[in-house]
């Protein structure tokens, strides 16, 4: 029984235990209590497990047995990357720079972290991406006011047709911003590593790459850095694309609304992004059929679903209930729009950490992120208790 089995068990389980309770209409016992949350708790660390261990499926870089790259394997490795690997060895210095005076990656080496950070970050894979050659902005227009509604009129109107004087398109600039991220590695590793010294560096930066676009996605302040769809903005997702729900606890009728609140078109391609938290909170919910609303995804790259919509859950996005606060967010992230320029530079610190017996290889790119179309995306937020 694999992971996601033994969760759905686990559910399947609490499911049975509530209903009992409701069909006897009773509360838990102090027994039964301790026994459902021990259950529950169960249920989120393995939701936990399950989402880092897809995270990190193709990110085992310190594993000895691992084959060589496959360009390596056919010999193929460009000249432009074996310089990049003496570079990173601190055999070889006077190789292309960048501004800071570190080495520029070649682009394979670029294109192959930026590749395991979509197939780790299921959000990330989603945003519609735009590369930059160098680091300057790129305008997005958005409805910043929408049109006025249609008017019936005469056949033949006794009075010209007045043109819509409300309808208003603006341009969001999204400048890369700087991103960097220091790692450092011991001697002895670069030294005695069965893996290429590169590829212990590109996986490191990969894993931390993550991070922080995941982070800008979801909750970034738009402030030298991208903005999240779980912050509230007008250049992003501003309030009135809020759903607030009724009470202190989150209901199936509160995700219904939220679902509904996006047009079909959006709908489609919508996604649910919320923490494991929001997430267990959702697992006894049922709509008016008495039907739950979530669905488990029981086997490896099967999304759970809930309302018939995948779930990301995401490290990042909000877990505090308290009134006010976002919890959820439903979109369609083609329209998060990420602008990064073409290349990543890696600056080699061989002197810095040297009484430490160690190197330092500090990663830095440059990017942005934000919503660009409000109606495509829907929030929900906790409202007060009666």
């Amino acid at each position: 029984m694999n992971k996601k089995e033994q969760r759905a068990k686990l559910i399947a389980e609490l499911r049975a235990m509530h209903e009992l309770a409701q069909k006897e209409n009773r509360a838990f016992s102090d027994e039964e209590s301790k026994i459902f949350a021990d259950k529950e708790a169960e249920v989120r660390k393995l939701s936990l497990e399950i989402a880092a261990e897809e995270r990190e499926a193709m990110l085992n870089g310190f594993s000895a047995e691992l084959p060589k790259d496959e360009g390596e394997t056919r010999g193929e490795i460009s000249e432009k990357m074996k310089e990049f690997r003496a570079y990173l060895k601190g055999e070889k210095r006077d190789i292309s720079v960048g501004s800071g005076g570190g080495a520029l990656s070649p682009q394979e080496y670029v294109a192959e972290i930026i590749k395991s950070v979509e197939d780790e970050s299921p959000l990330y894979s989603l945003v519609r991406k735009f590369p930059l050659t160098e680091a300057k902005s790129l305008g997005a227009p958005y409805e910043s006011a929408d049109a006025s509604d249609a008017s019936w009129t005469a056949e033949v109107p006794a009075n010209d047709i007045s043109a819509d004087a409300t309808l208003a398109y603006s341009l969001r600039e999204l400048s890369p911003n700087t991103l960097v991220k220091l790692i450092k590695i011991s001697d002895k590793l670069v030294k005695v590593s069965a893996l290429p010294i590169e590829r212990i560096v590109r996986e490191k930066i990969t894993e931390k790459l993550i991070a922080a676009f995941e982070n800008g996605i979801t909750v970034g302040t738009g402030s030298g850095q991208p903005l999240g769809v779980f912050t509230a903005s007008a250049n992003g997702v501003p309030t009135t694309r809020d759903v607030t729900t009724a009470g202190a606890a989150l209901t199936a009728d509160d995700l219904i609304k939220t679902k509904m609140s996006l047009k079909p078109a959006y709908r489609r391609r919508a996604r649910w992004v919320m923490s494991t938290t929001i997430l267990t909170d959702c697992l006894l919910l049922k709509d008016k059929d008495d039907q739950y609303i979530w669905r488990p995804g029981l086997i490896e790259g099967e999304p759970d679903r809930l309302l018939g919509l995948p779930v990301i859950e995401s490290a990042y996005a909000p877990s505090v209930k308290t009134s006010g606060s976002y919890i959820a967010v439903l979109g369609d992230f083609s329209y998060y729009w990420w602008v990064y320029v073409e290349g990543l530079e890696v600056k080699n610190l061989y002197e810095l950490f040297a009484l430490k017996n160690q190197i330092g290889f500090k990663g830095i790119a440059y990017a942005d992120g934000a919503p660009v179309l409000a109606e495509a995306f829907a929030r929900i937020k906790v409202g007060t208790g009666e």
